[in-house]
């Protein structure tokens, strides 16, 4: 997927949901980022986790519903993308993102995504959009049931 496609698709997802028409060109939480993001929901109690075949841990999301197209304020943790994403009862799987500048973001080493990281997080459906204070942006897929977690160093 070229980024030039994915600046057009998450523009237009982010429209329909403000109820506008998307350009290539719009920023795909301009129509959000207006509002001042919400604070999320408290979580339940965390489950406890256990050992997972590629030496983590397994862990259950404990994370409280949202509502679909609404702006929450987020950090990831200590460990950047490596530490879980628990937000709307499920965790969720980092595919792709984009710097600032537009270009394709390496999400295995750059510094926002190894480190925790402010922004803020709209969910659509079963994808969860994220955009740093830097202004990258990353797209994520909701995980179905539990997750390994492998320590961070």
């Amino acid at each position: 997927m070229t980024s030039r496609f994915l600046v057009v698709v998450l523009a237009a997802v982010a429209a329909a949901c403000a109820g506008g028409t998307a350009s290539p060109t719009s920023d795909p939480f301009e129509a959000i980022s207006a509002t001042d993001p919400l604070e999320l929901p408290p979580a339940g109690d965390a489950p406890e986790g256990r050992g997972g075949p590629d030496g983590g841990v397994i862990f259950g999301p404990a994370s409280a519903p949202i509502r679909d197209g609404v702006a929450y304020r987020f950090s990831l943790g200590h460990c950047g993308l490596f530490s879980p994403v628990d937000v709307d009862g499920s965790f969720w799987d980092a595919l792709d993102g984009l710097t600032r500048g537009g270009d394709r973001l390496d999400l295995d080493n750059d510094g926002e995504m190894i480190n925790a990281t402010g922004g803020i997080i709209v969910v659509i459906g079963d994808e969860l959009r994220f955009r740093t204070e830097g202004g990258s942006l990353v797209r994520f897929s909701r995980h179905p049931g539990e997750k390994e977690f492998s320590p961070c160093l």
